[in-house]
């Protein structure tokens, strides 16, 4: 009886055993399933927030076409030609004049019989004609008739006054510009998966318009839509559910087999064009570190399971208490093994998050500096009312997507901690100067009341950051005035205070408004990120919401504080104290040349830049203030320039940074070690890059240059570089 009772006590456990051995089990399939499905989720989001990136980029890029038809109508409409000749001629002079040729276009007239006149003659009947019969007058789709050679990107608009050729009055009705379709790729290129992404622009009725990938079609059929219906899916989906989803959410995403391999494709209806556009890849480029965090975390809790069943186990057969101990201290050890992987893994990330950024901004800035510079060319010929209408809301355009761009660049990088605080000598009342001089500038078409209460300080040297100070003050009074409706008031007031010692002084800036005002709800979250108080005040003030979030973070890295009081309907009121160290008058370093007060006539320049939009933009507005520019297209041919031409050649070289062959810090470098030219250390050598943070601009004086100017150019700072550079100002206290 005591064997048997011994017997069932040492079995007992067996059962409980088994029930949890198939426990763990279940909950690691069923974990490993619940991951699985979440990653397949991930992989689809991400891809359709590329997919969204690029249809913006190319609804962007189209848009501009679009502007470019409305100005060939403007320009031709209603004209009257006397042959076919002169007709050709003048299609010739609207594309010099407009510049087709840039976005690789052509200009097309059809007249009501639907032939076709080009630059070089008749064309004969356009059998793509039967798009233009409904009521529309615009249309956009993908042409490749036999009339043209190639296949091109149409946008027709129907003329608002009809051309007329001849004495026979032929009326011409329709005005035609034809993109090559090759020339679209630089609207959705993108590299964010190491070139393993195809991109396919699909006809509405499926068949492949477009192709563009660095290796084969792995699809391989004229008819994308129906090569996806019979694909293989993963999740048991199918084309149809995919193909319905996508009429009615505009955009989707799938996983298929294609030749025993998982790809994930996203389609987007471009709806304006009459497209769809779809980005196939392999599933093992999307979401890799996800994948590699999922499997780690599978074995990470499989041997935290697997340990714990053990440990179990042990007790319930009264294994002795150092084994047990010997088991936690493996387990500890693989916790810390697997902590420390863990955070070399947060550290790669966060140097990559700071790679993107820097390639971020160079990337949008390039751009950036084509829209603003050429805009600010054709604003200075002279143009018509609407065009120049038209110009201007471009440039507003540009400078509120600078801004936007500059803001998001601004919280990443203070999050990441690359923004110090750097205090240096300043005259503190100059600070309020400068921002009273923006101020004024932004109220010059507004009806409001502007007041300062500005106190005399008794020291004005101190040890700040000015440029983050005057970013803080322009935040508030830029809200001051977005906020605030004509007839309102604002008032700006600056006064010091005992410090927390007798080197230190508190400067308090008070900047009251009588605008809309925020609710008491609101003011407590006003410096949350992306916070803005009505969905409503997106459209209506515009902005990313986080102005006030980085002034937020500013006057914090500043040791200061800022506080709100607010009503709605009645006004705001925002108070910030910044303590400030008082310096001597001596530190305090001289002033640069005010923008366009020194004449640069006749200054001879050597531009490296090997973007040829840059260049031109460069080289017009250069020329316009008198100095005489010689590009070389990338370093290597700027040190060559240098070399083979004597000393007095060049006064300054604006020297790009990322260029092919040899970038702009190498070619400093190889200026700056030439050992016959003794001009070769003295020569003042400018960065002129769209890399426009703080270690670029520490980067481009550690190679040897003089000065650094971050594009989107502006052409008063241009100005003000070049002249102190070159000593063509005195600097003045």
């Amino acid at each position: 009886m005591q064997e048997r009772r011994r017997t069932t006590k040492y079995l007992l456990p067996v059962p409980f055993a088994m029930v949890l051995f198939v426990s763990i089990v279940s909950g690691v399939l069923f974990m490993q399933n619940t991951l699985m499905k979440l990653t397949i989720e991930e992989r689809s989001n991400q891809l359709e927030e590329m997919v969204i990136q690029i249809q913006a980029n190319l609804d962007s890029g189209l848009q501009i076409h679009w502007n470019l038809v409305t100005g060939l109508n403007n320009a031709v409409g209603g004209t009257h030609f006397e042959n076919t000749q002169e007709l050709c001629d003048g299609i010739a002079r609207l594309e010099e004049l407009f510049c087709t040729d840039m976005y690789g276009s052509r200009v097309m007239l059809l007249d009501e019989q639907g032939t076709a006149y080009l630059s070089d003659g008749p064309a004969g009947i356009w059998y793509d004609i039967s798009h233009l019969l409904d009521e529309k007058k615009q249309h956009t789709f993908v042409s490749e008739t036999d009339t043209i050679n190639g296949s091109f990107l149409v946008f027709s608009q129907e003329l608002d006054s009809p051309i007329t050729m001849g004495e026979g009055n032929v009326r011409f009705t329709h005005i035609v510009l034809l993109k090559d379709i090759q020339t679209v790729k630089q609207y959705y290129t993108t590299t964010t998966y190491g070139g393993s992404a195809a991109t396919y622009i699909i006809k509405k009725n499926g068949t492949l318009a477009y192709f563009d990938a660095d290796d084969d079609d792995v699809i391989g059929a004229r008819n994308i839509y129906k090569a996806l219906k019979e694909a293989e899916y993963v999740q048991g989906r199918s084309f149809d559910m995919i193909k319905e989803q996508l009429d009615r959410d505009g955009i989707v995403a799938a996983n298929i087999l294609l030749n025993r391999t998982e790809y994930y494709y996203c389609l987007t209806s471009l709806k304006n064009y009459d497209m769809t556009l779809m980005l196939l890849l392999p599933a093992d480029c999307v979401a890799v570190s996800t994948m590699d965090m999922m499997n780690s975390t599978i074995r990470t809790q499989t041997i935290f399971i697997s340990a714990m069943a053990l440990l179990m186990l042990l007790a319930f057969f009264s294994l002795i208490k150092v084994q047990r101990s010997i088991q936690m201290v493996k387990l500890e050890q693989e916790t810390n093994k697997e902590l420390n992987r863990l955070r070399m893994e947060a550290e790669t990330a966060n140097a990559a998050k700071s790679t993107f950024l820097n390639n971020m901004s160079h990337d949008i800035r390039t751009p950036m500096n084509a829209i603003i510079g050429f805009t600010n060319i054709a604003l200075k010929h002279s143009p018509s009312p609407e065009i120049r209408s038209c110009l201007d809301k471009i440039s507003d355009s540009s400078e509120h997507l600078l801004s936007l761009i500059n803001d998001v660049l601004d919280i990443s990088r203070i999050e990441s901690g690359k923004i110090q605080y750097a205090p240096t000598p300043v005259d503190i009342a100059e600070v309020s100067d400068s921002v009273l001089t923006i101020m004024y500038g932004n109220l010059s078409n507004r009806d409001i009341t502007f007041r300062t209460e500005l106190e005399e300080p008794q020291t004005r040297y101190v040890l700040t950051d000015a440029v983050r100070v005057r970013e803080v003050l322009v935040n508030i009074l830029g809200n001051a005035v977005k906020f605030t409706h004509d007839g309102g008031i604002i008032t700006y007031s600056v006064s010091y205070h005992p410090g927390k010692d007798d080197r230190h002084i508190n400067v308090r800036y008070r900047i009251s408004d009588t605008g809309i005002g925020m609710s008491e709800e609101f003011a407590d979250h006003i410096f949350d990120e992306f916070s803005q108080e009505e969905r409503g005040a997106r459209t209506q003030y515009k902005g990313t919401g986080l102005g006030m979030t980085i002034t937020k973070r500013y006057v914090d890295l500043m040791g200061g504080t800022i506080s709100v009081e607010s009503r709605k309907g009645i006004g705001s009121t925002f108070t910030v104290d910044l303590p400030m160290e008082i310096t001597d008058a001596c530190e305090v370093k001289q002033k640069d040349c005010p923008g366009g007060s020194t004449d640069l006539t006749g200054l001879k320049i050597l531009l490296a830049e090997d973007n040829d939009l840059n260049a031109e933009i460069a080289i017009v507005q250069l020329e316009e203030l008198g100095m005489q520019i010689t590009r070389a297209a990338d370093g290597e041919e700027a040190v060559r320039f240098y070399a083979e031409n004597p000393q007095g050649t060049f006064d300054l070289i604006l020297m790009d940074v990322m260029m092919p062959k040899m970038n702009g810090y190498e070619a400093t470098k190889a200026i700056r070690s030439m050992q016959n030219r003794p001009d070769a250390v003295t020569i003042p050598i400018i960065a002129m890059t769209a890399n426009a943070f703080a270690e670029d601009v520490q980067a481009s004086l550690d190679a040897g240059m003089n000065g650094h100017l971050s594009k989107p150019i502006v052409m008063d700072e241009v100005v003000k570089t070049v002249s102190t550079v070159t000593g063509q100002c005195q600097a003045l206290l």
